[in-house]
């Protein structure tokens, strides 16, 4: 990013940033908005945000069609990958059409109470899948021998070994990511990881540093309530474990969050049901949101894969895949209107938080 498009870029955040609601920092218990009458109302507030835009053509396509067919409210770009230039071009587009054209899921949201503000496209900051955007300049002691990044696993290892120059090309690919979103033209409106590596303590203390950089004030901190029954209950063992080590350093995480001043909802639901997220458990979500102000639940529709099928080996395959649109369909599906009304829950947005 140019000296002069980051300062532009930082004006612009400014002048967002006070058309926002005014309201404390950290997780938040309720969310203001200006009610349809001209009274501002309080409401317990839902965020359905999904995950990996860009990454393939399906995914797009099922995000965009969740915006317009469905509740979608919130989405985060992984900006090196595959799809990511044609995700910025078609967002460009869908915010026009919005201009234009009411959507085709505008009922359902003004029945939820959907407050009148843009949708939210933050950054999905990435080091377990594909290629680094800053190239060479990465340590290829911490790629896998392809030069693409490792999985989860072998980065979490191998950011524990990492030296502080290591460190320092990682803190600066972080930052290429969320500059070239800018340099085509995005704001980012949150941030999050892919695979939760937000989480891992090397890259939480490189988290505070790129907010203020780049002036995002929104976070997702997925310490998630409810796991003995929506995971253990369910038969998931192995899940319930790995869950426990995921809400480990979610809590460590959330306390970096609150000292760095960074907003973030007050529940998040879905760290231990990528991909897996069917109308029982969205309920069982939806429930349990009822007992908090704001609340976000973690989802990943797409359209069905055809021509992009790809060999597990495959730097950008997607073990998500199959599962998907399954997810897209609930999304798009009136009933979830119903429940949401049933339960006096409305739609929220990360950037307003």
């Amino acid at each position: 990013m140019s000296a002069r498009g980051a300062e532009s870029y930082r004006q612009s955040g400014q002048e967002n940033h006070m058309h926002q609601s005014t309201t404390m920092k950290g997780p938040h218990n309720r969310t203001r908005f200006a009610g349809r009458d001209s009274n501002e109302t309080e409401i317990r507030r839902v965020v359905f945000h999904a995950d990996d835009f860009g990454m393939n053509t399906a995914v797009n396509l099922g995000i965009l069609s969740a915006f317009r067919d469905g509740l979608l409210t919130s989405t985060s770009l992984l900006a090196n990958a595959p799809a990511a230039e044609t995700a910025c071009q078609e967002w460009g587009k869908f915010v026009v059409e919005q201009a234009s054209v009411p959507l085709f899921s505008s009922e359902k949201r003004r029945q939820v109470f959907e407050p009148t503000l843009p949708f939210d496209l933050g950054i999905h900051l990435n080091l377990t899948q594909g290629f680094p955007l800053t190239k060479e300049r990465f340590p290829a002691a911490m790629l896998s021998t392809n030069g693409s990044f490792p999985g989860i696993g072998k980065m979490f290892a191998r950011l524990k070994l990492a030296n502080s120059v290591q460190l320092q090309a990682v803190e600066a690919e972080l930052h290429a990511q969320v500059a070239w979103m800018c340099d085509h033209g995005l704001r980012p409106t949150h941030l999050n990881g892919h695979q939760y590596l937000e989480m891992i303590p090397q890259v939480s203390m490189m988290i505070p540093r790129i907010l203020s950089h780049f002036s995002i004030g929104t976070v997702r901190v997925a310490l998630e309530r409810g796991l003995i029954r929506n995971v253990l209950f369910r038969g998931d063992v192995t899940g319930w474990g790995l869950a426990q080590v995921k809400q480990h350093y979610a809590k460590a995480f959330r306390r970096r969050m609150l000292h760095a001043g960074a907003s973030f909802t007050e529940r998040f639901y879905g760290t231990s049901h990528a991909g897996r997220i069917d109308r029982r458990l969205i309920s069982e979500f939806l429930r349990q949101s009822m007992q908090a102000g704001t609340t976000e639940i973690g989802v990943h529709p797409a359209v069905r894969l055809t021509a992009e099928n790809l060999l597990p080996s495959d730097p950008w395959f997607d073990p998500l895949a199959k599962s998907r649109p399954m997810e897209l369909q609930w999304l798009c599906d009136n009933d979830l209107v119903d429940e949401l009304s049933a339960r006096g829950l409305g739609l929220g947005r990360l950037g307003s938080l």
